[in-house]
């Protein structure tokens, strides 16, 4: 969650105006950042909220261990892109399969499916797929309401 407080940091932004910019209590931003944990979704209404466009990757050094072609129809929703694309993209290009990872995250595998059917998931859970697959996460924020995006890159 680092990311969150750099983007912060570069807004000028306290906890407590977050909190205000966000319509929630202090006292759920202060749970957050103590948990150092939240949905994706949340991450990215944050975010949001302080201008940025959050995008995430999953990467191996070396590049994927699969070739893969995927159904672009997979990956967009009624709304756009799924947010969960980078995630299921990262999934088939490392042969990951739902079944087998929900067994190493000790979770059982509709739980795994949920994540993919509401389109969200704890951060905690890319972090700990990205670490038993040797994947590094890469987050991006880019500036929005500009016309050429300042990128900065938070991993």
């Amino acid at each position: 969650m680092q990311f969150l407080l750099s983007l912060m940091e570069v807004r000028g932004v306290s906890k407590h105006e977050l909190a205000r910019i966000m319509g929630v209590s202090p006292q759920n931003i202060f749970t957050y950042f103590k948990r150092d944990d939240m949905k994706l979704s949340v991450a990215q209404e944050m975010a949001s909220r302080l201008g940025y466009d959050l995008s995430y990757r999953l990467e191996r050094e070396g590049g994927p261990t699969h070739d893969v072609v995927m159904d672009i129809e997979g990956l967009v929703g009624k709304d756009g892109i799924q947010r969960l694309a980078f995630l299921r993209v990262a999934m088939a290009q490392n042969g990951i399969e739902r079944k087998k990872l929900a067994v190493q995250l000790g979770l059982n595998y509709t739980g795994v499916n949920r994540w993919f059917k509401v389109d969200d998931i704890a951060l905690s859970y890319i972090y700990r797929i990205a670490e038993l697959y040797g994947l590094t996460v890469k987050i991006k924020a880019s500036i929005r309401k500009e016309k050429m995006p300042e990128q900065i890159s938070l991993s």
